[in-house]
């Protein structure tokens, strides 16, 4: 049974006239009656009966029509769904990004692409999360975008920059560094390191970082996200280098520009599948961060 005889049984129920229903479907009448009696064949049982010249739905073309509505409606609902995510300028997004971005970065991206001409029809879900689990729910296409850290290992993934961050070093209030205008990596030999844990995309970017400044800190823990390391700090556990996003100001620590002359600023990637289709509203979402990445505005 296919999608045709379905529509042919339908309009034919409607109808319950060969010729009416043929004009309608733009196909002859022999072809819809070679259909309908396929289709009762490939069900072994009759569908409609004749009445003199006239034809009617019997009792099991009535148990059988909601069915068949049914199908074609959830059908024709599938179709358009199709369709619209087809179209670059409506559908939904679903965005997972580090734990970083959700206190400005992503809320004034998204705000500000909502904004443009051409894009209130696109709306979005979000996730949260370390680099690693995003890059194993884009994989497993449980979002269709992510914005995180790039990170090695993954020949099936292709990292965009698409933003930047500074990382700074954050003491406890009163620690014997807080006064200082800026700290050497070197600097933070003497105390106790807290790291990120294997999961974050920072922890390879950071230990890179220090290896470049020959520097070897005592761990005293690890940690996966951003705002628990910020809180560890400001107990006092001990020092830390992290992002500088908004919130650090609220806690009671002091954070302090990295003085070592390489880069001190933090790549934010768009982390694409090799061989995947991307659809026209994800592109259009990628191609304005882009720009905006191109024109310094992230």
């Amino acid at each position: 049974m296919n999608l045709k005889q379905l529509q042919y049984f339908l309009k034919l129920a409607e109808t319950e006239h060969y010729r009416k229903a043929a004009e309608a479907l733009y196909i002859t009448e022999p072809s819809l009656n070679r259909a309908i009696r396929d289709m009762e064949k490939e069900l072994g049982i009759q569908l409609f009966e004749k009445r003199g010249r006239n034809i009617y739905l019997n009792k099991y073309g009535h148990l059988f029509l909601p069915y068949v509505k049914r199908s074609l409606q959830e059908l024709g609902r599938g179709v358009d769904l199709m369709k619209a995510y087809t179209r670059p300028d409506q559908g939904k997004i679903t965005l997972g990004f580090i734990y970083t971005m959700g206190y400005t970065m992503v809320p004034e991206m998204i705000t500000q692409f909502q904004a443009a001409e051409g894009n209130g029809g696109i709306t979005f879900d979000f996730h949260q999360g370390t680099t690693a689990a995003l890059i194993k729910e884009l994989k497993e296409e449980e979002i269709d975008v992510a914005l995180c850290s790039s990170v090695e290992n993954e020949p099936d993934v292709v990292f965009y920059p698409i933003a930047e961050e500074n990382l700074v070093v954050a003491v406890p209030k009163g620690h014997p560094l807080s006064n200082r205008g800026s700290v050497s990596l070197k600097e933070l030999e003497p105390y106790p390191f807290i790291a990120f844990g294997k999961n974050s995309g920072l922890s390879d970017i950071i230990q890179g970082l220090l290896e470049q400044a020959d520097v070897h800190l005592k761990v005293a823990c690890h940690v996966e996200e951003d705002n628990a390391m910020a809180g560890f700090v400001a107990a006092g556990y001990g020092v830390a280098i992290l992002p500088d996003f908004y919130t650090l100001q609220y806690y009671n620590l002091d954070r302090i520009p990295i003085a070592d002359s390489f880069e001190r600023r933090y790549l934010i990637f768009w982390p694409l599948l090799r061989q995947s289709q991307v659809l026209p509203v994800v592109e259009r979402f990628r191609n304005f961060l882009l720009s905006r990445w191109q024109r310094g505005a992230i």
